[in-house]
């Protein structure tokens, strides 16, 4: 079952346990994971990367395309394998020693990370960390619950881990649509103009000869857990509500509050 996800015949050779996988870093590289807010993110190469710092320095730069499930920042904090994070992340841990001035961080958009690299404003992707569903008689990467910044991750990668989670339906595959823009400055407009509209392919398209290892896993995602309210959220909350009816009362906003869009700040 889990060799039928790995398609392109001869890759199946380059499976490998996680500790082996963890070997292929080295200290000071720079390397992109995969997942965006506890989805798609890798479940095992993390681990064993910091387990093997527990017994050898080495130290990362780590890009995402979000925060991480798993408690994946916690762990690689707590062993201090993260030197440098990019572009954001919500792990407490990670943000004392950030806030400590121990982990050098980077809080921007997730699109101007990619757009950095592209251009070589900041260090080159050395090892790319991808979940996947599958992989493609061709050797494309079948992402799992997100993409994010995995796609140019792997792309540009010189060298990637594929983790392939056999958790995952195999029904995925066909749900993504990657579209991988040219460069600066010859870059065309996005040609999308409809929502159903399909402009790239259910898979990200990587040189087959770049997947140096391929790790079989079986967890969910994190699952993302609503407290109940407090006091401290049931102010934010009135304060919010009274911001929003003196904006109508202005005339600023409507009565339906439309355009109002959440995020995350």
């Amino acid at each position: 079952m889990s060799m039928d996800r790995i398609r392109l015949q001869r890759l199946r050779e380059r499976i490998m346990s996680p500790e082996e996988a963890a070997l292929l870093f080295k200290d000071g590289m720079t390397v992109g994971m995969s997942g965006f807010t506890r989805a798609g993110d890798c479940k095992a190469v993390p681990f064993a990367l910091a387990e093997r710092a527990t017994r050898e320095p080495l130290k990362i730069t780590l890009m995402t395309g979000a925060s991480l499930g798993n408690d994946i920042d916690k762990v690689l904090t707590e062993t201090n394998v993260i030197a440098r994070r990019i572009p954001f992340q919500s792990d407490p841990t990670l943000r004392r020693k950030i806030n400590a001035g121990e982990v050098a961080f980077i809080d921007q958009h997730l699109s101007e990370t990619v757009e950095q690299l592209r251009s070589g404003q900041i260090a080159p992707v050395d090892i790319a960390v991808v979940e996947a569903t599958a992989i493609t008689e061709n050797g494309g990467i079948v992402p799992t619950t997100s993409v994010g910044n995995s796609a140019s991750f792997a792309v540009l990668a010189k060298k990637i881990i594929v983790e392939i989670n056999v958790k995952m339906p195999e029904g995925l595959e066909g749900l993504h649509d990657i579209y991988i823009p040219t460069y600066r400055p010859h870059r065309l407009p996005i040609p999308l103009i409809s929502p159903e509209q399909r402009i790239g392919l259910p898979y990200i398209p990587v040189d087959p000869e770049k997947i140096v290892a391929i790790v079989l896993t079986e967890k969910a995602d994190s699952p993302s857990n609503v407290l109940p309210p407090d006091n401290e959220t049931n102010a934010i909350a009135g304060h919010l509500n009274e911001f929003l009816y003196h904006e109508v009362k202005a005339g600023r906003l409507s009565p339906s509050l439309q355009p109002l869009q959440a995020g995350i700040g």
